[in-house]
Order: structure tokens, then sequence, then C-alpha cells
């Protein structure tokens, strides 16, 4: 059986793939911070989830930028290019 997986092609498969790692990349230390301060208040849940949310909006919102900056590096460097010709 072939696997279904494909490398991001386009630039919207790739954007995503951005926003996705970044996500993940956020929720992780959130959730461990959550539980950290569960340790010492109680709640867990409330904690991970709080922590874990706010992790995951920042991960997105720098995965967002650092997309668009590698966007536009690409972009300058393909019109940089163009005015060598």
């Amino acid at each position: 059986m072939p696997t279904q997986f494909e490398t991001p092609t386009s630039s919207s498969d790739q954007e995503f793939t951005f926003m996705a790692i970044g996500m993940v990349a956020g929720a992780v230390p959130g959730i461990i911070v959550g539980l950290v301060i569960a340790m010492f208040i109680g709640h867990a849940a409330m904690w991970v989830s709080i922590t874990g949310g706010i992790g995951i909006i920042i991960g997105l919102v720098i995965a967002k930028m650092l997309y668009a900056k590698k966007r536009n590096n690409r972009a300058d460097a393909v019109s940089s290019s163009e005015t060598l010709r």
C-alpha cells in the first residue's frame, strides 16, 4: 500500500505546515508550564488548558511571522535575480 504523505509543494501547503509546527511547538511548553503551575496551585485541567491555549496562539503567531519573512526573502531574491538578467 503506498503512503499518502506528499511533501508540501504549493505555498499554501507550506504555510499550513509552518502553522501546524508552530502550534505544536507552542502547545508543548504551554502544557508543561500548566502542569508546573498546577503542582503548586492545583486545578491541573484548568491550568493546562489555559497555558496550552496561550502557547498555541503564540506559536501560531510566530509561525505566521516566520513564514511571511521567509516568503518576503524569497520574493526579494527572485526580484534581484531578475534585475541581474
